[in-house]
């Protein structure tokens, strides 16, 4: 992946999401802006979330837990969210912030493996491929 810190992109009720790279406010709120949007475009549709967040780094400062208002992302219709991190990912005060009260359960793991069987699980085999060639193309660079 080049230099951009996120992709999201929509595949039939699927939104998947990549994040790399370390953060800045600036780049947080762009993300959280274009997240925002795609979540208004589902317009009550159910949908899943996948994210791919291996090389994500987003710093432990104060302006990251304290933002000025709080994040409203309409989640009511999302069935699911599954995280493929690994062992630089530092994300526990996300789910634990944003996730605790979703009426749905967040998959975390950092094993390729458990990924794709938790993709298993929820989908048909048209989208389990194209999750599949998602991961592919969006293998970690460690060059970037």
């Amino acid at each position: 992946m080049s230099k951009q810190h996120y992709h999201i992109e929509v595949f039939q009720d699927l939104i998947l999401v990549t994040l790399r790279g370390r953060w800045d406010m600036n780049t947080n709120i762009q993300y959280l802006a274009a997240f925002g949007d795609t979540l208004k475009a589902r317009r009550g549709k159910a949908f899943h979330i996948i994210v791919d967040m291996r090389t994500w780094e987003v710093p432990n400062s104060v302006s990251f837990a304290k933002m000025k208002a709080p994040i409203q992302l309409d989640r009511r219709n999302q069935l699911s969210e599954t995280w493929l991190e690994d062992g630089e990912t530092v994300a526990d005060h996300i789910a634990a912030k944003f996730f605790n009260e979703q009426n749905f359960t967040l998959h975390r793991t950092k094993d390729h493996d458990s990924f794709m069987s938790r993709v298993d699980l929820v989908f048909d085999i048209e989208t389990k491929a194209y999750v599949q060639d998602w991961v592919a193309a969006s293998a970690v660079d460690k060059q970037n």
